[in-house]
């Protein structure tokens, strides 16, 4: 048999090159592992850190998971921006999420006269931002949610709070008073 080996190679050298030649027949679907859609579960965390997923939890869902990798790409495109942070928001399962940003948040209703007696929300508070999402979260989502926006939102930003639009707590038994949830926001 023909060998790429030195002539000092070690019997343990020529045993690995008889081995992969003989790998060398199996087909490697590499399309199939590079797609999102298609790469078997098991793989996907190392597909997610191929495309750089900044947070990853072995816990989520086969869907969130697929969801993550599949907009790592364009999270990382626009890193740094509000869209990053909606897209962020949405692929980790979190749902449709406002984002405020700034401090003041008046509604120009014709209430306040812009004639400079006063300044408009605090001066120091014009990086912080507010996340509104539609269903209540545990503190323990508001934790993950808070490092995944830690790593997409602008660098100059600080997240200011989690609010949610939904009722929390709607005192039916269905949320118990283990510390799982907070009072509004998270």
């Amino acid at each position: 048999m023909p060998t790429l080996l030195p002539p000092n190679a070690q019997p343990i050298e020529y045993a690995l090159e008889q081995f992969s030649s003989r790998q060398a027949g199996l087909p490697l679907p590499t399309t199939k592992l590079w797609n999102v859609d298609s790469c078997p579960a098991t793989l996907l965390p190392w597909l997610a850190w191929a495309l750089s997923v900044d947070n990853w939890d072995a816990s989520w869902p086969e869907g969130t998971k697929r969801a993550a990798v599949a907009a790592s790409i364009e999270i990382h495109r626009r890193k740094g921006s509000v869209a990053s942070v909606r897209d962020a928001i949405a692929a980790f399962g979190f749902g449709v999420a406002a984002i405020v940003e700034g401090w003041g948040g008046y509604i120009y209703d014709g209430t306040l006269t812009y004639d400079g007696a006063e300044t408009y929300g605090a001066p120091d508070h014009w990086a912080e931002y507010r996340v509104y999402l539609v269903r209540p979260i545990t503190i323990a989502q508001a934790e993950q949610l808070r490092a995944i926006l830690k790593n997409v939102a602008p660098a100059r930003c600080h997240l200011a709070g989690l609010h949610f639009t939904e009722v929390a707590h709607t005192y039916d038994g269905t949320i118990d008073y283990d510390g799982a949830y907070s009072y509004g926001v998270a």
